[in-house]
């Protein structure tokens, strides 16, 4: 079997905004890698430069994959770093991008053509499901939706929830997240575990105060609580609050994340199989996280590509739902996966286990 051709696409796909049901769009890259044996492998990338996604992946890797042999992964890429250029292995930015849609695509065949799920080529470390948190509170909510989105949610069975930081000010006024993470506290009980996403957006000393104010709210973790996922203000952030920290390296790199597991500047490793090399690259953070004794969860959304490397590993321990985002997802894919009663669902079709809605990418591809 050999590949004999690669295309990318960008995709404008409308959705809602929770609660407030406004329209927007959410941008996808779509990856597709086909065989000679009929088999095509299925890849996306996030609303991120996408025209510079797209355009590496039909103008440097379509050229160089064609003739490849698709169940040699780790030999492309390594390949990859010699004919196109070092950049490919240690990646971050469009090439990480682009490197991770194509390497789930070729996943997504690895699974077709030994007709297993991608989660059980990676290791099977779980039978059927993974934990799932939902991602409810958008920033563009006011205090009285936020709310309502997070009894919605939690009333819906779902009792891992994220809330996503305002940072208002610029980050200089935590007084406004404090009150609204009280708010959400207040109005769902100490029984659900509340996550807060920082989304890098806060220079130390507003963190640490962040921090300090929200610990009686019994957070389950922050999620990247600094500007740029600076590690060593992380590690050293750490040492002023009992609250679990969580990040992935901002390149997305196996090296980047190297560091910050070495530099203690974690106690939840991330990864997410759009921007850390696909599964090549995730699954190799897992392992390494593993040996520090870290639980690895998967920040950044898109859940049917990210519960199979958390169902894969044995240190995986749940995976982001995005109200917003999983809609996207939704619309492209028949019957995609949905989180039931705090879980979601592994397939037992092989490769990724989604099947394309072809007419809802022809009418979501942009010209």
């Amino acid at each position: 079997m050999r590949i004999s051709s690669v295309e990318a696409s960008c995709l404008e796909i409308p959705v809602k905004i929770p609660i407030t049901e406004k329209p927007t769009t959410v941008g996808l890259v779509l990856a597709l890698v086909h065989t000679d044996d009929g088999i095509t492998g299925i890849g996306i990338s996030r609303d991120l430069e996408m025209s510079a996604t797209r355009g590496l992946v039909n103008r440097e890797l379509a050229p160089f994959l064609v003739g490849q042999d698709p169940l040699g992964i780790e030999k492309i890429w390594k390949d990859a770093a010699w004919d196109i250029g070092m950049s490919y292995k240690v990646g971050g930015g469009v090439v990480a991008r682009a490197v991770s849609a194509v390497d789930q695509a070729l996943w997504d065949i690895k699974g077709k053509y030994l007709n297993q799920p991608i989660f059980r080529l990676l290791g099977g470390g779980v039978s059927s499901s993974v934990a799932t948190y939902i991602t409810f509170g958008l920033n563009s909510l006011t205090l009285e939706e936020l709310v309502e989105a997070a009894r919605r949610v939690v009333g819906q069975g779902h009792d891992r929830i994220k809330y996503q930081v305002v940072a208002a000010d610029q980050g200089q006024n935590v007084s406004v997240d404090a009150e609204r993470l009280r708010a959400v506290r207040e109005a769902v009980g100490d029984g659900v575990m509340l996550i807060v996403d920082g989304n890098a957006k806060f220079d130390f000393n507003h963190a640490r105060e962040l921090l300090r104010r929200i610990e009686p709210y019994n957070i389950g973790c922050f999620d990247h609580p600094v500007v740029l996922r600076d590690l060593r203000l992380m590690a050293e952030l750490r040492h002023f609050t009992s609250i679990p920290l969580a990040a992935r390296a901002y390149s997305g790199s196996q090296w980047d994340n190297r560091d910050m597991i070495m530099a203690g500047a974690v106690d939840v490793m991330h990864s997410n199989v759009l921007d850390s090399g696909g599964y090549t690259g995730g699954w190799k953070v897992a392992h390494m996280a593993e040996m520090f004794h870290l639980p690895l969860a998967t920040g950044g959304a898109f859940h049917s590509q990210n519960g199979h490397l958390i169902g894969g590993v044995g240190n995986g321990w749940m995976t982001e739902y995005h109200l917003l985002l999983a809609q996207a997802t939704e619309a492209i894919f028949v019957d995609a996966p949905r989180p039931q009663d705090g879980r979601l669902p592994l397939p037992d079709q092989p490769g990724l286990g989604l099947e394309l809605d072809a007419v809802a990418v022809r009418e979501f591809t942009e010209g």
